[in-house]
């Protein structure tokens, strides 16, 4: 019996980047927009940096004096967390955190 290929949803991106952009206007939305990127950004990279050394995140909490939950939720993007903090966890998977004013 063959089955019925089921019909595949699409997605315009365009519309996607045309609202963006236009939300983008609004200062407020911008700023936080840019801000939720960047912790984004972070997260992606502290753990590529992490499982690139074979570091678990209960081992980067031990090397940083946190717990294991806390830099999940940093990893997940479900927490904000100071500058400090985003120092302690660069420096746990050897690495600098580098801020600068654009």
């Amino acid at each position: 019996m063959k089955s019925k290929k089921e019909p595949r949803a699409t997605v315009d991106f365009g519309i996607h980047r045309r609202m963006v952009k236009e939300y983008m206007k609004n200062p407020e939305f911008k700023e936080a927009y840019e801000t939720e990127w960047m912790l984004h950004e972070f997260a992606e990279q502290l753990a590529f940096e992490r499982k690139k050394k074979h570091i678990t995140q209960k081992g980067l909490a031990k090397k940083t004096g946190m717990k294991q939950q806390e830099v999940s939720r940093i990893e997940r993007g479900d927490q904000n967390a100071k500058v400090a903090t985003l120092m302690r966890l660069a420096g746990g998977v050897g690495k600098k955190l580098i801020v600068k004013l654009g």
